[in-house]
C-alpha cells in the first residue's frame, strides 16, 4: 500500500468517524394494514418486509437519513388469520399483476416540537402517491433504534375495490402502521 493509498484509507475514516455516518442492519420488520368496516374490523399483517440498506446520520441528538431507500412488501405474505378474507385482500391489491406494495423512503426530518416526520412515495396496485408520517424513534440501547409511525391510505385515491360484507362497504381509509427495529453498527 503507498502513501497515497494510506492517505485515502485513513481519511475516509476519520470522515465516517467524525460526521456520525451509520450503515445498519434491520433486525425486526412489520407492516400491518387496518381496514374500519361497520361489522368488522381488519388487520393484516406482514413480517417477511424487504428493505434496500439504510444510511443513517447521527447529528447531535437527533438521525438524519443519508440516502432514500426502498420498502417492499410482498402482497402474498400479509396474513390476516383468515385464509378466504387474505385470498379476498390479495384479489383488492391486484395480485399477481401488483406483487408488492412498495415504499420509497425519501427523508427524515426532525423538528423540536413536532418529532420526526418521514417522507416518500406509496404504491399500491400500480399507483403511486406522496405519503408523510410522524414517527416515534425510541433509543434507549445506543445500537438500537425503534421506529414506529402509521401512514394513511385511501381505496379511492389507488383505485382500489372498496371491500364490502352485507352490503356494506368498509371506511375508505387504510391505516398502515410500520415498526422497524434497527441496529447501527
Amino acid at each position: 500500500m503507498n502513501q497515497k493509498q494510506k492517505f485515502i484509507g485513513i481519511s475516509l475514516v476519520l470522515f465516517l468517524l467524525t460526521n456520525n455516518l451509520f450503515a445498519s442492519e434491520i433486525l425486526k420488520k412489520e407492516i400491518s394494514f387496518f381496514v374500519d368496516h361497520t361489522t368488522k374490523e381488519v388487520t393484516g399483517i406482514c413480517n417477511e418486509v424487504i428493505t434496500e440498506p439504510v444510511s443513517i446520520q447521527l447529528i447531535g441528538k437527533t438521525y438524519t437519513l443519508k440516502s432514500p431507500f426502498l420498502i417492499t412488501v410482498p402482497v402474498s405474505k400479509v396474513s390476516s388469520g383468515d385464509e378466504g378474507r387474505d385470498s379476498h385482500i390479495k384479489e383488492i391489491l391486484g395480485f399477481p399483476d401488483f406483487p408488492n406494495v412498495l415504499v420509497k423512503v425519501e427523508a427524515v426530518k426532525f423538528d423540536a416540537t413536532a418529532g420526526y416526520t418521514i417522507t416518500g412515495k406509496l404504491t399500491i396496485h400500480g399507483k403511486t402517491k406522496e405519503f408523510s408520517s410522524s414517527a416515534n424513534l425510541d433509543s434507549t440501547d445506543p445500537n438500537i433504534i425503534l421506529v414506529e409511525g402509521k401512514v394513511i391510505a385511501k381505496f379511492s385515491e389507488y383505485e382500489l375495490e372498496n371491500p364490502s360484507l352485507l352490503f356494506m362497504k368498509a371506511k375508505d381509509n387504510i391505516e398502515i402502521k410500520y415498526l422497524f427495529q434497527i441496529k447501527v453498527k
